[in-house]
C-alpha cells in the first residue's frame, strides 16, 4: 500500500500548500485550482472531446489536461508540435491548446496569457478510474505515429509501483532535463511528485549549468534526466557544493552507459536509476549500475516478465491496457528474473532519448523530388545519430551539380524541419549512383553503415598557407565531417569557439617558433559563427618579446573571431 493521492480526486483531497516552484516564485495548490478554473471556463470543449496539449510551463500544462479531465474531456499529448505533426492530429482531435500555430488554436485562447484573469474555484468532481485520461502519441514501427491511451487506473497503478520501490523521498523538489511532452516526463517530473506531494519545479532545464544553479537553491534534490544530458554533463561544475544534496538521479528514454551512470553518480553522490519501459507498457524495469554489477534490469513491483521463444520481451501488469505486451525488445534472462538487453527487432530508434521510426524518415525523405530512394540508419560514435544513404532523381542531381552538397543539404533539412524535432535531422548523408544491393536484391547493412566508417576528421582541409617571418596565414575549408560540428548544435551546427582557440594554437606551433607553455587568453571576441563547408582564412602573428600569439579567423564576410594567446 502507498499513501499516494489518486489523480482522480486530487483536487479535492490534496493539502494546501506549495506544489511547485517557477524561476523566481512558487506555485501553491489554490494558483493550480484558480488556473484549472480558468481553463474550464474558456475552453469550448464539450464531453467526449480529445484535445491536443502543448506548453512549455509544467504548472500550465497541469492546468490546461486537469481542466479537460474536469470537462470529461482526453488530452492528447503530442512529444513536440511541429507543423507534420500539427497537421496529423487535425484528423484526430477537437482542439488545440497551448504552444500551437495560431490558425490551429481559438482565436480568444490565443491572446489569452498564463496571468490572464481567475475565477473562483467550482465544486471539484471525483473522475472516474477507467476514464481515458491521456492520449500518448509514439513513432509506429509503419512509419505512422500511433495513439496510445491510458486511463486514470493505469496511471494510479504505474505510480503506485514506484511509490513502494522508491518511497521517502518527499521531501526533496525535483529538478529535470527531461520534457512533460513525453511520457517519461510528464509520469517522473510531473504526476509522480503531484500525488505523493512532492515539490517540484515549472522549468525544464536544458544545461547542466542552469541544473546546479537550481540545485543550490534547495537542501534536497532529485533530478531526472536522460543519457542525452547525463552523458554529456560538465563535469567542470562544482558539484561538490550540492552533492550532498542530491537524494537520486532518475534517467530514462535509452540505456545509460555505464560509464556515464559511475560519472554521475561520483559527481553527485547519488544513486543514478536507471528506467525501462515504453510508451505502450510505462516504466517495467528499472537497474542501478555500479562497479561490481552486472547490468542487469528487473521488474518493478508488480509487474511479471517473461519472453517469447525468440526472446521477445512479454510484459504483465495491472498498468496495461490488455493483459500482456510484446516489446520489439529482446532480452536475455540471467538470474533472480533479471535480464540484459540486446536488441530491438523493429525499425524505431532513439536518438538523444527520443523515439522515431526510420521507416517514417525514409518516407518522409522521399517525399522531396530531389531523392529517388533512400535508406536510413543508425550510426553511434560519441553519440547516437541517424544516417543517410540516398540516390538522387535527377533533379537532384542537377542540384548537387549546381549548389554543391552544403545547399542541397539546407533544401533537403528545411523539408524535414516539418515533421521532425532538430535532435531527430539526419547528421550523416551519403549520395550514391546506386544503392549497393546483394544478388538477392537485399540491402545489407554492413555495406550501409561501411560509408559511415571513417577517421575522425579532427583538422580543416587546408587550401593554401604562407609564412614570411612570424607571420603566417593558412586558407581552410572546414568539412562538414569535422567531429567540432556534432552536437553544436542540433540541426544547426558551427565551430565552436574553443576549437578555433585550438587551432590557433597549434598552427602557430607548427609554422612560427614560439614557445612556453599555454597561460592565459586576451581580448577574445567571437563575432560572426563558422559554418560547415565554409572558407576561412586565419592569419597569425607571434611577438617573441611578449611570448604572445594573436590571431584571426576572417572570410568574405568579415572578421569571425580574434585574440591573443598568451604564453609562459
Amino acid at each position: 500500500m502507498t499513501n499516494l493521492l489518486p489523480l482522480t480526486g486530487w483536487l479535492n483531497t490534496a493539502p494546501e500548500g506549495v506544489i511547485a516552484y517557477a524561476a523566481d516564485s512558487s506555485v501553491s495548490k489554490s494558483d493550480l485550482g484558480s488556473r484549472v478554473a480558468f481553463w474550464m471556463r474558456v475552453l469550448p470543449a464539450e464531453k467526449g472531446q480529445c484535445w491536443a496539449v502543448y506548453h512549455k510551463d509544467s504548472v500550465e500544462f497541469l492546468s490546461i489536461i486537469f481542466a479537460l479531465w474536469q470537462l470529461d474531456c482526453t488530452a492528447c499529448v503530442p512529444g513536440d508540435n511541429r507543423p507534420a505533426t500539427c497537421e496529423r492530429l487535425r484528423q484526430r482531435v477537437q482542439g488545440f491548446v497551448g504552444d500551437f500555430p495560431d490558425d490551429l488554436v481559438n482565436n480568444d485562447l490565443s491572446e489569452l496569457g498564463i496571468d490572464a484573469g481567475f475565477d473562483t474555484a467550482p465544486e471539484w468532481r471525483v473522475l472516474n478510474a477507467d476514464f481515458p485520461a491521456l492520449e500518448i502519441y509514439t513513432s509506429g514501427s509503419t512509419g505512422e505515429p500511433k495513439a496510445i491511451g491510458k486511463t486514470f487506473a493505469q496511471l494510479d497503478s504505474e505510480l503506485a509501483a514506484l511509490e513502494v520501490l522508491w518511497p521517502g523521498e518527499h521531501d526533496a523538489v525535483v529538478i529535470s532535463t527531461a520534457t512533460h511532452q513525453h511520457f517519461y516526463g510528464l509520469m517522473f517530473r510531473l504526476l509522480w511528485p503531484l500525488v505523493r506531494g512532492q515539490h517540484f519545479e515549472a522549468e525544464q532545464w536544458q544545461y547542466t549549468e542552469d541544473v546546479y544553479n537550481r540545485a543550490l537553491r534547495y537542501s534536497a534534490f532529485v533530478l531526472v534526466s536522460t543519457p542525452s544530458h547525463l552523458g554529456r554533463i560538465n563535469t567542470s561544475v562544482a558539484w561538490a557544493e550540492v552533492a550532498d544534496r542530491c537524494v537520486s538521479v532518475l534517467s530514462s528514454a535509452a540505456p545509460l552507459q555505464r560509464k556515464d551512470s559511475l560519472s554521475v553518480a561520483r559527481l553527485l553522490k547519488a544513486p543514478v536509476r536507471e528506467i525501462f519501459g515504453s510508451s505502450e507498457t510505462g516504466a517495467v524495469a528499472w537497474r542501478v549500475q555500479s562497479d561490481s554489477s552486472d547490468g542487469g534490469w528487473q521488474a518493478l513491483p508488480g509487474v511479471m516478465l517473461s519472453q517469447t521463444d525468440d526472446s521477445l520481451l512479454i510484459v504483465a501488469a495491472k498498468q496495461l491496457a490488455e493483459p500482456f505486451f510484446k516489446m520489439s525488445d529482446r532480452i536475455d534472462f540471467i538470474s533472480d528474473g533479471r535480464f540484459h538487453l540486446l536488441e530491438r527487432v523493429d525499425r524505431i530508434v532513439k536518438v538523444e532519448g527520443k523515439r522515431v521510426s526510420l521507416t517514417e524518415v525514409e518516407q518522409v525523405v522521399q517525399q522531396s523530388p530531389l531523392i529517388e530512394i533512400v535508406k536510413a540508419l543508425v550510426i553511434t560514435r560519441k553519440r547516437t545519430e541517424i544516417a543517410l544513404v540516398a540516390e538522387l532523381t535527377e533533379a537532384g542531381r542537377q542540384e548537387l551539380a549546381q549548389l554543391g552538397k552544403r545547399k542541397l543539404l539546407l533544401q533537403l533539412r528545411q523539408h524535414l524541419q516539418d515533421f521532425f524535432e532538430p535532435v531527430l535531422l539526419p547528421r550523416r548523408w551519403r549520395f550514391v549512383d546506386q544503392m549497393p544491393y546483394n544478388p538477392q536484391g537485399k540491402l545489407p547493412m554492413d555495406s550501409l553503415q561501411a560509408m559511415f566508417e571513417q577517421e575522425e576528421v579532427k583538422w580543416p582541409e587546408l587550401v593554401s598557407q604562407t609564412v614570411e617571418g612570424q607571420v603566417a596565414e593558412l586558407v581552410c575549408r572546414m568539412p562538414a565531417e569535422l567531429i567540432y560540428f556534432d552536437g553544436h548544435f542540433a540541426g544547426n551546427p558551427i565551430l565552436p569557439g574553443i576549437t578555433q582557440i585550438h587551432w590557433a594554437e597549434y598552427y602557430g606551433r607548427q609554422l612560427l617558433s614560439l614557445k612556453g607553455r599555454f597561460d592565459r587568453l586576451e581580448v577574445v571576441k567571437f563575432q560572426q559563427v563558422i559554418f560547415p563547408e565554409s572558407v576561412i582564412s586565419l592569419v597569425l602573428e607571434y611577438n617573441p618579446e611578449s611570448n604572445k600569439l594573436s590571431f584571426r579567423f576572417y572570410s568574405d564576410k568579415g572578421v569571425h573571431s580574434s585574440g591573443r594567446i598568451c604564453f609562459r
